[in-house]
């Protein structure tokens, strides 16, 4: 996932959950497996994948119309009675863009598009969906003079409408697509007030788009704010253009990380899978064996949106798993993995604690520089990470963060005072390593990575 250089440790816009529109609130419970008809196309036509989704014990649903057929309204009767019979509910609706070419330059096709798209509002009516999901228009199209005007306008005419139907209006996040970029999404999201004081409008996230796109997910999540109303799960591998829809865990997606990030966003709704899926199951089992443990440990999002913190202490509770991580790829000097693996769970964090996150890389990322040979470098970002880290001495999460703060400080004062020509000189072997303390007793305990007794390897 590296989005970003390891010497630009930026800081990502701090999205808080606080103050959620409450419309934009799914009514189902947090952090439930749902799945998409077009998880099981071209094999089941869609009117077939209730029964199919509930004998995998699938109950959430994203309706995929497929053709202009399906959105019939006879169609759509009978699918809701076929959904009703399996126990199945529907989520979302989500149409194909190319049924909807609102952008056009010939009026029949923008007046056609827009006729189905209304039928699409009343399958989602009929089948009491909560969103529609809707691509939006080419980029090429949003890209001519006018063309983003145009689409703004197009989109607040349908978000109106959908909203008068009482159902919101969802727009994803996909690399051919208006909402390709995280300056996309924020622009998107900056002219809702505007046209949208209802809160009728708001976002699908879907992660394999963005990484399909190079763009980094977690601050396409952050930019959709809390209106994220719908969220799809597959994964995909960054700069293979083959491997594309794969299931969670078969490509290069922080899923630990990522689900974190949805949970504190706030969406509460079902997480919509639409890698293939077979009738069988075995694909599902393999998802559920990857997704179930990360998301059991969710259950300590409450429903705010927000991690539960013990007495209001930012330091109570374990470390995320890509933390842990991240501290044993430090401790084995291996600085830049470091920062990749932390660098996700610091984008999936909104409290205070994620400052300590930060810090921790930005150490690792400063003794990085200092082993290449980049004085300015290393000087700034160690001295950036002490004074992170030094807001949460003496320990915190188990961390001992006094003795990594003190040990840094060290090292900083002895590359301060060496000239960069001489910087070669300095002795890796210095470098401290990240400890964990015993809560009980305060005392330092063995460092994650790093065997007892075993001496300090050079960096790398």
């Amino acid at each position: 996932m590296g989005t970003r250089n390891v010497s630009d440790v930026g800081q990502p816009p701090d999205m808080e959950a606080d103050g959620a529109t409450p419309s934009l609130r799914p009514a189902h419970e947090p952090r439930r497996l749902g799945v998409s008809t077009g998880a099981f196309y071209p094999h089941l036509a869609t009117e077939e994948v209730p029964a199919a989704a509930a004998r995998l014990g699938l109950r959430d649903l994203e309706i995929m119309l497929q053709t202009a057929g399906e959105h019939d309204p006879a169609f759509v009767h009978r699918l809701r009675a076929t959904c009703d019979a399996t126990g199945c509910r529907v989520h979302a609706v989500h149409t194909w863009s190319e049924f909807h070419p609102l952008l056009s330059p010939y009026p029949r096709r923008v007046a056609e598009g827009r006729a189905l798209f209304d039928r699409a509002i009343d399958a989602a009516v009929t089948l009491s969906a909560q969103a529609l999901v809707w691509h939006g228009p080419k980029r090429e199209e949003v890209g001519n003079p006018g063309g983003w005007e145009r689409f703004v306008e197009a989109a607040a005419e349908v978000g109106v409408a959908c909203g008068s139907a009482g159902i919101t209006l969802a727009l994803e996040n996909v690399g051919r697509r208006a909402l390709r970029t995280v300056r996309d999404v924020a622009a998107f999201a900056a002219c809702l007030p505007a046209f949208d004081p209802a809160a009728r409008v708001g976002f699908a996230f879907d992660p394999f788009q963005a990484i399909e796109a190079a763009v980094n997910p977690f601050m396409i999540l952050a930019a959709m704010g809390d209106r994220v109303v719908d969220v799809h799960l597959s994964d995909g591998r960054q700069g293979d253009a083959v491997a594309r829809h794969l299931l969670p865990g078969d490509g290069d997606l922080p899923w630990p990380a990522l689900l974190r990030a949805v949970a504190v966003s706030g969406y509460a709704g079902p997480l919509i899978l639409e890698a293939a899926l077979d009738r069988e199951g075995a694909a599902l089992e393999r998802i559920r064996q990857h997704l179930d443990p990360i998301l059991h440990g969710l259950s300590t999002v409450g429903g705010s949106g927000r991690i539960r913190d013990i007495a209001g202490d930012r330091c109570a509770g374990p470390l995320p798993p890509g933390v842990l991580a991240g501290i044993a790829l430090f401790n084995a000097r291996r600085f830049y993995d470091c920062h990749e693996e932390i660098e996700h769970e610091w984008h999936a964090e909104r409290g205070e604690i994620r400052r300590l996150y930060q810090g921790i890389l930005q150490i690792g990322v400063g003794f990085h520089h200092a082993l290449r040979g980049n004085h300015r470098g290393a000087i700034l970002l160690l001295t950036d990470g002490i004074a992170k880290t030094a807001r949460f001495l003496p320990h915190c999460r188990g961390i001992d963060t006094s003795r990594l703060a003190t040990e840094t400080q060290a090292c900083l004062d002895r590359i301060s005072a060496l000239r960069p020509a001489a910087l070669a000189s300095f002795d890796p072997d210095t470098i401290p390593l990240v400890h964990l303390v015993d809560e009980r007793s305060g005392q330092s305990d063995q460092a994650p990575g790093r065997q007892p007794h075993e001496e300090p390897s050079k960096g790398r």
